[in-house]
């Protein structure tokens, strides 16, 4: 699908938090075998859900033992299961180890609560304990709450590419190439990413696509010995759920896809559409500070004119950083601003960002575009960017150069700021060494139960109409209505919370038509 970020860094579609929690540190005794292959075929849904162990001997079971390392929060179990490098062939060509914790339910369980947030490549695993502070006891006593990384994430076979400093330099490049030379640059670095994955994950390229990582679900669910598994995905995990949904309909007990992604949309008109969420989130952003008189940017003129302006001279003139020797040029510009725009608790940010880049410090840009590019403690990058890309390349074939090109006005008009970056992004699949092995297509889940589908009006990574289109698509999809801003629904809606958790714990299904305020 489409990506869910912006620019460059698009190559990271988006996650519940953007910058997902380190939680438990689940270890594996397990290597990483090394796939070759994606499919996604009946016969391979028919194979997975037949859930027999990953050699076919007999059923897999899910060891569960107290997570290990400092980063593991007390009470939370961790667990690798064996799942095929093939899921369409399950005999054939061994395992990889997919990495597993859950929250165990604290009063009597009516089954296990599988939880993604996102991406794809953020790691379900670090997730937990963020989700965990999202729910409600009445949820936490029902259900066991599981993460997990999916094929070619973090703990799961995970695909690398390139080492640290290769990474900044794939994040630093100018995501807006302005001159012929500076398009030959941007594609210069996209082949030089695309053959560092072919060398250092080759074998697993192939093995990463949506269906795959829905499949391994299906081993999951089969692996705790449960008929049927609730779900709770958030942004592209709307799209690996609605995958699994159109795979094992009658696996599903519950679910929900909140900030949804539209399966049927192809990968330009996904782009167009989140290009001008962003710049409308942008304006409404900037206008709010105008308004406000402790707003720390105050620019002359249209707020939005004065930050192209800005964005201009940062490319004329990177800003140095404090205590560093790099700078901030449009990248970090760019991808700082787009981090503060999931939620509008992170406007603050954006503006104190913007004055001191136009007081010539770039310190603050750096720190949060670095924040969504990955950047952990250590000073290295997660693999959440490499391994979207192959997620990515995989589930829809790339636009040509010249569609791209011949898309250029069309997305400097719609979206003036974001329009062009969110467009070039489009390019990296282009150069992807191993074909897309899926399309766009609608997904309809026929025989499922009624599955809850949440958006919300003023999402920049998801649109609504995602929401919308989705909801239509599904046999049995149900529409619940966030009003605001900001990127998904349940974190920021009482409303939205209430008819979720009794949807989760009592299949109580949401009247169609609701719509909800966003009150925290």
């Amino acid at each position: 699908m489409g990506s869910r970020r912006v620019g460059r860094a698009a190559a990271l579609a988006v996650s519940l938090a953007v910058s997902v929690v380190a939680g438990a540190a689940c270890t594996s005794s397990a290597g990483h075998p090394t796939p070759t292959t994606a499919a996604g075929s009946t016969s391979a849904a028919t194979a997975a859900g037949s859930a027999g162990a990953s050699d076919g001997t007999g059923p897999a079971i899910v060891d569960w033992s107290a997570c290990k390392g400092s980063a593991g929060p007390r009470g939370y179990q961790c667990a690798t299961l064996q799942v095929p490098r093939d899921p369409r062939h399950p005999g054939q060509g061994g395992t990889i180890g997919l990495a597993l914790d859950r929250h165990p339910a604290s009063g009597a369980a009516i089954g296990s609560l599988l939880i993604d947030p996102g991406g794809p490549g953020a790691s379900g695993v670090d997730f937990l304990p963020q989700a965990i502070g999202l729910l409600p006891a009445s949820v936490k006593s029902r259900f066991d709450i599981i993460g997990f990384d999916p094929p070619g994430v973090d703990r799961s076979a995970p695909i690398h590419c390139l080492d640290t400093a290769g990474l900044r330099t794939y994040f630093e490049s100018d995501p807006v190439p302005t001159t012929p030379g500076g398009l030959d640059r941007y594609n210069s670095v996209d082949r030089t990413f695309a053959q560092g994955c072919e060398s250092r994950s080759g074998a697993e390229l192939p093995y990463v696509s949506t269906v795959d990582a829905a499949m391994d679900m299906d081993y999951i669910r089969a692996a705790l010995g449960q008929a049927r598994i609730s779900y709770f995905g958030f942004s592209y995990g709307t799209f690996l759920g609605a995958t699994y949904a159109g795979l094992y309909p009658t696996h599903v007990r519950a679910m929900v896809l909140d900030g949804a992604v539209d399966p049927a949309q192809t990968p330009l008109a996904s782009a167009e559409q989140q290009a001008v969420g962003f710049d409308r989130n942008l304006a409404q952003a900037l206008n709010a500070c105008v308004a406000e008189k402790s707003c720390p940017w105050k620019p002359r003129g249209d707020p939005v004119a004065a930050f192209q302006r800005l964005m201009d001279q940062v490319r004329a003139h990177p800003l140095p950083v404090q205590g560093s020797s790099r700078t901030a040029g449009p990248a970090a510009l760019l991808y700082g601003t787009a981090y503060t725009l999931y939620s509008t608790s992170g406007w603050p940010d954006l503006y104190q960002m913007l004055a001191d880049a136009s007081a010539g410090d770039g310190t603050l840009a750096v720190e949060l575009s670095d924040t969504y590019d990955g950047l952990q403690s250590n000073g290295t990058y997660s693999n959440e960017f490499e391994a979207f890309a192959a997620v990515t390349c995989l589930d829809a074939p790339a636009p040509s150069p010249a569609q791209v090109q011949a898309a250029v006005a069309s997305f400097e008009a719609a979206a003036p700021v974001f329009g062009l970056a969110v467009l070039y992004s489009q390019l990296s699949c282009d150069v992807w060494p191993i074909p897309a092995t899926g399309r766009p297509a609608p997904i309809r889940a026929a025989g499922s139960p009624p599955i809850v589908v949440v958006g919300s009006t003023g999402d920049p990574a998801t649109p609504y109409s995602d929401a919308q289109a989705l909801a239509r698509e599904l046999e049995h999809g149900v529409l619940l209505t966030r009003v605001g801003d900001g990127h998904t629904g349940y974190p920021y809606s009482k409303c939205i919370r209430s008819y979720v958790n009794a949807y989760l714990i009592d299949l109580a299904v949401p009247p169609a038509g609701i719509s909800c305020p966003s009150d925290g």
